[in-house]
């Protein structure tokens, strides 16, 4: 996990490298950018739904997100049958892993929308060559 000044650090160095662009690639670039950014308002309402996994999903996070699913869903069945402990043992588990997400949601969600800014900047880079 990175800090917020490393974040920003590399947040500022790929907006550098981003205003050396030609016209050309500048509109590609903008074009998959904001196709690939994400909000952090976003994720941290999907994470109230933590036990579905959409944060994950949201985040192209695909195995955590189906593993969340998984879980969730048989947290769930177990809850509405017999063995309502069990159930709730599970959902209490995993509210207890994702809190760290809730609380670090904005970091995730920079560190997310730096990789997407690079992928975009490589992109536009190599489209128009």
């Amino acid at each position: 996990m990175f800090s917020e000044k490393e974040l920003n650090l590399e947040e500022t160095e790929l907006r550098e490298q981003i205003s050396l662009l030609s016209q050309e690639e500048l509109a590609r670039y903008l074009i998959l950018e904001q196709s690939a950014f994400k909000r952090p308002g976003t994720y941290a309402s999907l994470n109230s739904l933590y036990f579905l996994g959409a944060h994950h999903f949201y985040l192209r996070r695909w195995l955590r997100g189906l593993i969340n699913l998984v879980l969730g869903v048989t947290a769930l069945t177990l809850i509405l049958g017999a063995a309502l402990l069990y159930g709730a043992a599970i959902l209490l588990a995993m509210a207890i892993v994702e809190i760290p997400q809730l609380l670090n949601y904005e970091h995730l969600v920079h560190a997310y929308n730096n990789r997407a800014m690079r992928q975009s900047l490589r992109q536009a880079r190599k489209s128009l060559r």
